[in-house]
């Protein structure tokens, strides 16, 4: 017996407008520090309904820890808000996403969020998730990233009952986005859709929404990298981020979360970044085991860079829209890197990517695959 979760999804232009037909009496807003004081802030807060009371919680850090949380927690709680809505990229939507938990279940820990605890949320309140990053797909997962403080580790918690209600695509959100930040996210919906699609866990909603992810992202990525206002390209990439966000979330990710997670929490890298320059060679270990997959993945590239195997049209594309695809592109010392390789392996094997890729990896393979991005030849 299978499932597919979803959030309600409203999306397109003037999307936004939504929120003025909901009965929201008294919203906390999660938000970074940097978006907090921004035009996007201002744009939800006008949408809302005149008579909401709203607390902002801005202070979410780019990869939050609980304990970076508390603090607000008691602020939510003293508040009593019956909706939270998230605006921001991944780290907001899942540091909303803690909060709106513990504020219903102050009896709960952070680590009893997972898929087999009955948390019986929304007795008070419903959760809202508005993405300024089209990448992440936080909005349509049930799935939240959290840091460990004192330890270069991210935990991957998930429960169902974290998903949000409502996902609103709007793509005023994203039209501001710096392309720095447009090619990390779109890349890590990118390796969202790879990784669903050949997930152990995959099934025929999240094949179909995997597809049809890759054709808008890489269909319409260039043109926004191009023309960073070009509204509708834009849209088409929120969307397809969002599908595959949807796509991951109802399959599982892979070998190149698990890889990236450990590199991104170790040497502090933008997780489209970190995910992404694992992906051609994770998809080149993979291969022999889901090879006819990738082909047809491969057949949805444009053609322009699309070569007879998928890890090849990959590095083509991330070349092509500026991605790197070794560590000394990134500014990070190889010998330094190198020396942490054995801690990536360790923390990489205790992710839940591990179980869902579809080949089995050991120590080493995983070894091998962290020191792909070595240029050795130098």
């Amino acid at each position: 017996m299978w499932f597919f979760r979803s959030p309600e999804i409203v999306f397109g232009e003037d999307s936004l407008s939504y929120l003025s037909t909901l009965d929201l009496k008294r919203v906390v807003i999660v938000t970074d520090r940097y978006l907090k004081e921004s035009k996007v802030i201002s744009m939800v807060k006008n949408s809302l309904p005149a008579s909401a009371q709203i607390v902002v919680v801005g202070d979410v850090p780019a990869e939050p820890s609980f304990d970076d949380m508390l603090p607000s927690l008691e602020n939510v709680r003293n508040f009593s808000p019956d909706w939270f809505i998230a605006v921001g990229g991944g780290s907001s939507i899942d540091t909303a996403k803690i909060l709106f938990a513990l504020y219903e279940r102050p009896d709960l820990s952070v680590y009893d969020i997972t898929p087999i605890v009955k948390l019986n949320l929304r007795k008070k309140s419903r959760l809202i998730a508005i993405p300024t990053t089209s990448g992440t797909g936080s909005e349509c997962s049930w799935a939240a990233v959290v840091s460990e403080r004192g330890e270069k580790r991210k935990n991957e918690l998930a429960s169902k009952e974290i998903l949000p209600d409502i996902a609103i695509l709007d793509p005023k959100m994203v039209i501001d986005l710096p392309e720095e930040q447009t090619r990390n996210t779109a890349t890590d919906a990118i390796v969202h859709a790879i990784e669903s699609y050949v997930s152990s866990w995959r099934n025929p909603y999240s094949d179909a929404l995997a597809e049809k992810a890759i054709e808008l992202i890489t269909g319409n990525l260039p043109s926004v990298l191009i023309k960073a206002d070009n509204i509708k390209a834009r849209e088409q990439v929120h969307i397809g981020a969002s599908m595959a966000g949807l796509s991951f979330s109802n399959s599982q990710i892979g070998l190149a979360h698990a890889l990236g997670h450990a590199f991104g929490a170790l040497f502090k890298i933008p997780h489209g970044k970190s995910v992404g320059i694992f992906l051609p060679s994770v998809v080149r270990f993979n291969y022999p085991y889901c090879s006819d997959r990738y082909d047809r993945l491969n057949a949805i590239f444009p053609e322009d860079i699309r070569e007879k195997k998928l890890d090849l049209t990959l590095e083509n594309f991330l070349n092509k829209i500026g991605q790197p695809l070794k560590i000394h592109q990134m500014g990070i010392d190889e010998k330094n890197y190198s020396n942490q390789v054995e801690t990536i392996v360790e923390l990489a094997s205790e992710s839940t990517g591990i179980t869902t890729n579809p080949r089995d990896a050991n120590r080493e393979d995983i070894r091998n695959i962290a020191m792909s991005v070595v240029n050795l030849s130098k």
